[in-house]
């Protein structure tokens, strides 16, 4: 297959950014109950426009799973945007190993779409056999931890440890600062939720990243000193700042998660415009990924 070019992609995105949820299809899913709000989602083309779905999740899953293979498909750098499905793969290693040592079927929890066919890392997983995975994944997964939690962190920086790999072979300016950044959010993140958990910096450490801005050792220190502003440094010090003080302001986790989503991704509409980047590509997933997010928030509320 002859590979994608970068114009043909961008007006191809540009195409498919026109599907997404406007404010006005907003506003009529939080005024109506439940059900109407899953018709409405559906009779929209939503989730392929099922229209007999029994509930919201369905049209998520479905809506975000075809996302992922067309960006995988439209796109003329897969080495780059497989770095943004790497967080799918993660997801479906903490359950298909969550699965085998609580002996549970976590087969509803799998989702489509990631970097690595959901199949194929559950016979690797039942198997112990990970040579076909990434490295990082499989350095990981042969280990063993003394608890979920250990396992889950050590999958979250296999993500890291995986893209640190490819940005070194392939260099991408504008990936190495998103992903820079997004160690340091999500750490700052941890923080925060350690703070709301009355963890000690032990506990804090383990689920700490790499690959950020700012020293692994500024978090405990800002745990201990129960102050987390003591964290807006770094080369991303300005989008923390406006997300701490917010967070000042209303305490809310969900909300500074979904501010740090929206700096990222202002990091890559903002960073590179030309027709030959990646960033539109990988912009318009984020978009989708953020409007399944918020989706679920919503329907979450109408229970």
């Amino acid at each position: 297959m002859a590979q994608v070019s970068y114009p043909f992609a961008l007006g191809r995105i540009k195409a498919l950014e026109t599907r997404l949820l406007d404010q006005g299809k907003w506003a009529r899913l939080q005024e109506a109950d439940r059900d109407e709000a899953v018709r409405i989602l559906a009779e929209s083309g939503y989730g392929g426009g099922k229209t007999g779905a029994a509930d919201a999740e369905t049209l998520i899953r479905a809506e975000i799973e075809e996302t992922r293979r067309t960006v995988a498909e439209l796109s003329p750098a897969p080495e780059w945007t497989g770095l943004f499905l790497l967080p799918t793969d993660a997801h479906n290693i903490k359950a298909l190993y969550k699965g085998k040592v609580l002996g549970e079927d976590i087969s509803r929890l799998l989702v489509d779409g990631g970097s690595v066919p959901v199949e194929l890392l559950r016979i690797s997983i039942e198997n112990e056999e990970y040579s076909m995975l990434p490295k990082a994944f499989a350095a990981a997964l042969e280990q063993k931890y003394p608890d979920l939690l250990h396992f889950s962190a050590a999958v979250d920086r296999a993500v890291f440890e995986e893209i640190r790999t490819v940005l070194k072979k392939k260099k991408n300016p504008l990936l190495s600062r998103y992903f820079s950044a997004q160690a340091d959010f999500t750490n700052v993140l941890s923080t925060l939720r350690a703070l709301a958990l009355h963890w000690n910096s032990e506990k804090l450490e383990i689920v700490l990243l790499p690959g950020g801005t700012i020293s692994l050792d500024a978090f405990p220190a800002a745990l201990e000193a129960g102050n987390p502003d003591l964290l807006a440094k770094g080369d991303f010090s300005f989008a923390i700042s406006r997300v701490l003080a917010s967070y000042a302001q209303s305490g809310s986790l969900t909300g500074a998660e979904q501010q740090f989503t929206e700096e990222r991704l202002a990091l890559l509409k903002d960073g590179d415009d030309s027709c030959f980047s990646i960033g539109p590509v990988v912009s318009y997933l984020m978009q989708r990924e953020t409007e399944a997010r918020e989706l679920r928030v919503l329907f979450a509320q109408k229970l």
